[in-house]
């Protein structure tokens, strides 16, 4: 009879590979939310047309393509998701300060090497996957939510699946919360807001050459992105800024005591206002910031404060 398990407990370990697929140790430790990592074998039936005498079935099949990654979503927290941060945008400069310790962030041309995951799948067994690259990623929350980080992972493979390991997790856990935001400015005016997603984008694409079933080291297909997304409650002046093609850093910070997370939307420009009128309600109005690069700011930095001497830590 096959084992029974259940998904509480299930978290996602990760650590930083030096060479693209080759296994490392993992380091830090997230509790999840959701996660959807494996491995998926790509078979399609042979070409020839050989049936079988006494039906129309085909008789062959090969594995076109061996392929690993999906999606996982954590929650985001001061303290413990830098290296997620890292490898989504490129690149991390050294610390400043000396607790609590300055961790910049910034886009970068290439992505760092890749991570090893391990997805403990709750009480049951763990998946191992090399060459994990982050395709995307989005940090959002809501009011009266805690923020999120959602990845799509590109990876080589996953190992078979064993027993689950004993996850080591940071000292501390602190998760950021909708009540920890500051005001959203926008050239020069601050703003409420409703909701906030940013969304990070890698345009990173499997490349399956011949000599094997997995893909090499996945490369850019197409330009790097970043787009913010944020509700208000109605203000003229963002459609008219839309309009204008008004083009302006766009910041927020989230902060608690000494932790803080702060966000720069480098040259942002506005790509879509909708503010829509169907009840007596306040009119709520949705806007889609779209980022760029000037030469010398790359569109989007993010700035955290922590308890941590290392921008890569637990």
């Amino acid at each position: 009879m096959a084992s029974i398990y259940h998904g509480r407990g299930a978290a996602l370990g990760f650590g930083a590979e030096s060479t693209w697929g080759t296994e490392v140790a993992r380091s830090n430790w997230r509790p999840l939310i959701s996660a959807g990592l494996a491995r998926t074998e790509e078979k399609v039936p042979r070409p020839h047309l050989l049936s079988s005498a006494g039906s129309a079935m085909r008789r062959n099949h090969y594995t076109q393509a061996s392929s690993a990654g999906g999606a996982f979503s954590v929650e985001a927290s001061y303290d413990n998701i830098g290296m997620l941060i890292q490898h989504t945008m490129g690149a991390s400069a050294a610390p400043g300060g000396g607790g609590p310790y300055t961790h910049t962030y910034s886009l970068a041309q290439a992505l760092p090497a890749g991570m090893t995951m391990e997805f403990n799948r709750g009480t049951g067994t763990s998946e191992v996957l090399t060459g994990c690259k982050l395709n995307s990623a989005t940090l959002a929350v809501s009011s009266g939510g805690v923020m999120t980080f959602d990845a799509d992972v590109i990876a080589k493979t996953a190992l078979t699946r064993s027993g689950a390991a004993t996850p080591s997790y940071g000292p501390n856990q602190r998760p950021i919360l909708h009540s920890h935001a500051g005001q959203f400015t926008f050239n020069s005016v601050a703003y409420d807001l409703v909701d906030f997603s940013l969304t990070v984008n890698n345009s990173l694409a499997r490349r399956q050459l011949l000599g094997s079933a997995l893909t090499k080291e996945p490369k850019r297909s197409d330009f790097q992105s970043v787009e913010l997304s944020c509700t208000v409650e109605v203000e003229d002046a963002l459609y008219q800024a839309l309009l204008a093609d008004t083009s302006s850093d766009a910041t927020i910070t989230f902060s608690n005591g000494t932790q803080s997370f702060a966000f720069t939307c480098q040259n942002a420009y506005l790509s879509a206002v909708d503010d829509p009128i169907s009840d007596a309600n306040i009119v709520s109005q949705s806007l889609t910031f779209v980022c760029e690069s000037d030469g010398t700011d790359e569109g989007l930095s993010i700035v955290v404060e922590n308890d941590n001497s290392s921008s890569t830590g637990n």
